[in-house]
């Protein structure tokens, strides 16, 4: 393999890496194993085929997929050949997917044997020039079939890191969802977080991925532990026994997960004191957890949680160390943390004026790893980043003299279900609702469960109160238009909704009497 590259493009020092460990595992994923030197020449050999398809630096590639050692390497292959990378998460409905791909201006779609039915059923909506399957498929090529007879790519050939791209949904109203762009300056965020992580005292360090590497969280996951020197140890799905039987036997020193999959290895029966004696770090992210929850996590665990907070747009923003969950200052574990080196924060006001040290204001970010904006989208681009790189994040919170921060709500309407690294969107699923021609009006609101999770909670406005729409029948066609991850744990029926003086549906008013009526 030619090692010689002159190219700023990240994916060189993660090939590097990999080849270094040669015919040791690089990737673990069930009973199947991928050695260093494996992964690196299936890479440059994926490269070589999507140059053969006429794909040039930029063109769109879209991935549809479950977790797996080839889809991983697709990613890095599409880095490597300076093509966008476009990825398509599983929660959204078929017509929402169709959007998002058409939206993000594809040459490729690639997707998963296993989500063939589904991938058909979102073909048949757009025109994309290519789709292939990585494996066997009734209806579309192999990839990995068409790459085997290339010839790998040399290093040297890797695209120039200035036209590396990363596009990443983040939902938005059918037809135009908000798709986040992330370049160069990202990945380097990345290069230099993997220091951080690099583990000096695991004389075989394994890295757990549980979430989904079409996830922010997984993608880079996956590129802190290849640079930081882990095996990366990864799970199609996630399950709490699975997980905690990997764990065990595979001898795991890290693992991410999100904030509700922690909850689910706490509850299972498998998971004891003092079982995972290797475990020396386990990142959370995506949601708050309780400090009950975190009570018990370092019971289970021991001092080894790490949280990270941030978002699709803003990138990693601050980081709870494991020394910083700290039993003897319950309030240490409400808070999310630092900001990490390199990450400016402010608070400010409604008048974007700073707030003083401990008092709420809306949370401001500027870093190397903010958004470059919303693809073609410059109107909410401009509404969130201003001309001096701060991105608005919307949340609110509060800020201790020691520089802890502590996220007290948000100022945009989203629901942290748990189930998943992504949220629901309330605007989203009140527009389906509103669009239906028996419900005049409707809100979504997010209600807390008895484990501080929250759920999705629906109040509809019947156009005729004597008749009210089919419950069963509106919530699968809302699974159909939207996915599973927006349906409505519950529905009450309401003769009008609260509004404030401007028009606005007034959520916390009727969340307070939902609660009320549910007392």
């Amino acid at each position: 393999m030619d090692t010689q590259s002159g190219s700023e493009n990240y994916t060189v020092s993660v090939l590097q890496r990999l080849a270094a460990r040669g015919d040791k595992d690089a990737i673990v994923a069930g009973e199947r194993r991928v050695s260093g030197a494996e992964a690196v020449s299936t890479t440059l050999r994926i490269a070589a085929a999507l140059r053969d398809l006429g794909l040039v630096e930029g063109d769109g590639v879209a991935m549809f997929v479950e977790n797996s050692p080839e889809a991983l390497l697709l990613q890095l292959a599409v880095h490597f050949t300076g093509c966008r990378l476009v990825f398509v998460p599983l929660e959204p409905g078929n017509k929402e997917l169709a959007a998002l791909i058409d939206r993000a201006d594809v040459k490729v779609l690639i997707f998963d044997p296993a989500l063939e039915e589904r991938t058909q059923l979102v073909a048949d909506l757009i025109t994309v020039p290519h789709v292939f399957s990585i494996g066997p498929s009734s209806f579309a090529a192999d990839f990995l079939v068409a790459s085997s007879g290339t010839t790998e790519l040399p290093l040297r050939d890797a695209s120039d890191g200035r036209h590396l791209a990363t596009i990443l949904y983040t939902g938005g109203t059918t037809g135009l969802p908000k798709l986040v762009v992330h370049r160069k300056s990202c990945y380097d965020s990345i290069v230099q977080l993997s220091h951080a992580y690099i583990d000096d005292v695991s004389s075989n360090p394994m890295l757990l991925i549980a979430t989904s590497i079409t996830h922010a969280s997984g993608h880079s996951s996956f590129l802190v532990g290849v640079l930081s020197g882990h095996t990366t140890v990864l799970l199609r799905k996630f399950d709490a026994g699975t997980a905690l039987s990997v764990l065990d036997g595979e001898r795991v020193t890290a693992m991410t997960v999100v904030t509700p999959m922690l909850y689910e290895l706490l509850d299972h029966p498998d998971c004891r004191p003092g079982r995972f004696t290797a475990l020396r770090s386990i990142i959370y992210l995506g949601a708050s957890a309780s400090p009950a929850r975190l009570t018990q996590a370092l019971e289970r665990f021991g001092p080894v949680l790490t949280q990270l907070y941030g978002a699709t747009e803003s990138g990693m923003v601050t980081a709870l160390t494991p020394q910083e969950h700290d039993l003897r200052r319950p309030q240490s574990l409400t808070s999310c943390g630092r900001p990490l080196p390199g990450v400016e924060v402010e608070l400010r006001n409604d008048d974007g004026k700073p707030v003083a040290t401990g008092q709420h204001g809306e949370l401001y970010v500027r870093s190397h790893a903010v958004m470059e904006g919303y693809w073609n989208d410059p109107g909410r681009t401009v509404e969130v980043i201003d001309d001096d790189g701060w991105f608005r994040t919307g949340d609110i919170a509060r800020q201790d003299e020691n520089g802890y921060l502590y996220i007290v709500g948000r100022a945009r309407d989203i629901i942290v279900t748990g189930t998943t690294a992504d949220n629901v969107y309330a605007r989203l699923l009140d527009d389906f609702l509103t669009a239906q021609p028996s419900i005049r009006d409707a809100a979504t609101i997010g209600l807390l469960d008895d484990d501080d999770r929250e759920i999705v909670h629906v109040v509809l406005v019947p156009e005729d109160p004597a008749d009210v729409p089919d419950l069963t029948r509106l919530t699968l066609e809302i699974d159909s238009a939207l996915g599973e991850l927006y349906r409505p744990a519950s529905y009450s029926f309401a003769d009008s909704l609260p509004r404030t003086q401007i028009g606005k549906i007034d959520k916390e008013a009727l969340r307070a009497a939902v609660l009320a009526a549910h007392t």
